[in-house]
């Protein structure tokens, strides 16, 4: 396993063409999109920006979905979801 690099991921994920910060929990690293950032929503890409999680020493990679304004929804796993 590599070190794992918060900054050098985002840099590898921004090389991919994706506008996103990232933030680290332990193995598991978040992107969390720019506003109107939709390049996660395809399939290919997302793959590719697992693999370089995984490169980067992380297990996992989620996305954060930003709050729209939308009202949460009574079947939410969380509150606010």
């Amino acid at each position: 396993m590599s070190t794992r690099s918060v900054a050098e991921l985002r840099r590898s994920l921004r090389a991919l063409g994706l506008r996103v910060s990232v933030e680290a929990w332990d193995a598991l690293a978040v992107a969390i999109p720019e506003v109107d950032e939709r390049g996660l929503e395809d399939v290919e890409i997302r793959k590719q920006a697992v693999a370089l999680a995984r490169s980067h020493g992380f297990s996992h990679l989620a996305v954060e979905l930003p709050d729209r304004g939308r009202e949460p929804s009574d079947r939410a796993t969380l509150p606010g979801d």
